[in-house]
This record gives C-alpha cells, structure tokens and sequence, in this order.
C-alpha cells in the first residue's frame, strides 16, 4: 500500500514538473495586429432591381501595424500574418491567405519587440469576415432602411455606405537569444502566440441597374 501511494506521488510529481516547464515557455509577451491609418477606399457591392447581388471589387489595399514583443532574454524570429483562424507559423495555408516574416523582415534575431506597418493588396475571395461580408452588410442595411419606412425599390435605386469586418491574424514566434542570433531557430525550441482583429472596410452599396 505505501509504495502504491509512494508510486502515485511520483507520477503526480512528475505531471506537474511537466506542467510547469510548458507555462515557462511562454515566451511571447504580447502580439497584435490592427488598423495603421484611414482606409478610405471602399470595397463596391453590385445590385439589381431586387437584391445585392455580388461583390464587384477583385481586392483590396489594407493598412496595418504588426507588433510582436518578447519576453526578457528572448527574441522575436518570425511573425506570420492571416486572413483566417488558426494561423501557425509552422503550418502550411493550402489555397489560404498568408504571409510569413523571417530574417531581415523581423531583425534577424536580434530584436524583443518588432513593430512594422504592412499594406497588402488582397483578393477579396481570400478574405474572411467577422459577422457578414460586404454583399451582406448592404442586405442588412436594406433591412434598416425597410423598417424605418422606405420601399425595397427606393432602398435599391440609391448608393449606401456601410461597413463590414475583414479578419486577420498574427502568429508572432520566439527563441531564446542565443538560437535566434544564430539562426538555429525551429519548431522544437521556439513558442508561438496569436493575436486576432477585426478589421473595418468601407462598404460601397451601389444602385441597381
């Protein structure tokens, strides 16, 4: 019975070592992604005689801040951006939208905290959406305009402007500073925190045709 429990103690013991090492590789201390400026530029949404029919903008031109900052005695090593849920560094995107910084981009290894803007230009079919896309943010606005007394075929006979959520994500990911001076940085020794946002886009109703 007393070596049960001894043999118990142990494996408890030892879980929680193991425990405690995986919080101790938390070496990210904070990553964001967001908005760095005024986009004025609308993404354009096509109409008929009925309904919002389809987005007619090909891509978009978005403006945004990359942070990643690490804990004392580490560095940042690499940072990878999204347009989808479950960006990792590491992993492959398949038709996805993504784009990795390494190297020069993040300093080489040699910096705790990495901050740069970044404009893409996007295809609009590789984006994701909090909530609703641009074809139906302009459904919803119909609906508001309809319920405070206007006819569909007003609604659709005037251009509106409204807004819609592109979602984007940082994975930013750290080394201690000895392997990431040397560049002798991988899956293995490096930890990883992600970071999601919410980005506002214009949306351009146009008038049916």
């Amino acid at each position: 019975m007393i070596r049960m429990i001894t043999k118990t103690a142990i494996v408890v013991l030892t879980l929680a070592g193991l425990s405690g090492g995986a919080t101790a590789k938390d070496w990210i201390e904070k990553v964001q992604v967001k908005k760095d400026g005024i986009d004025v530029i609308p993404v354009e949404v096509t109409a008929n005689s009925n309904a919002y029919t389809g987005i007619a903008s090909n891509s978009h031109r978005f403006l945004l801040r990359l942070y990643g900052k690490a804990t004392s005695g580490k560095r940042i090593v690499a940072m990878k951006l999204g347009t989808f849920k479950g960006v990792r560094y590491f992993e492959a995107d398949g038709a996805l939208w993504s784009k990795s910084f390494q190297h020069r981009d993040v300093g080489s290894g040699s910096k705790r905290t990495v901050a740069t803007t970044y404009k893409p230009t996007i295809p609009v079919n590789k984006l994701r959406w909090q909530g609703w896309d641009p074809r139906q943010a302009c459904a919803l606005n119909m609906d508001k305009k309809i319920k405070s007394g206007m006819s569909k075929s007003e609604v659709l006979s005037k251009e509106w402007i409204t807004t819609a959520k592109a979602y984007f994500e940082l994975d930013a990911v750290a080394a201690k500073k000895g392997k990431a001076k040397n560049n002798k940085w991988n899956i293995k020794n490096t930890t990883n925190q992600r970071d999601g946002y919410g980005y506002e886009v214009r949306v351009k109703c146009r008038k049916s045709v």
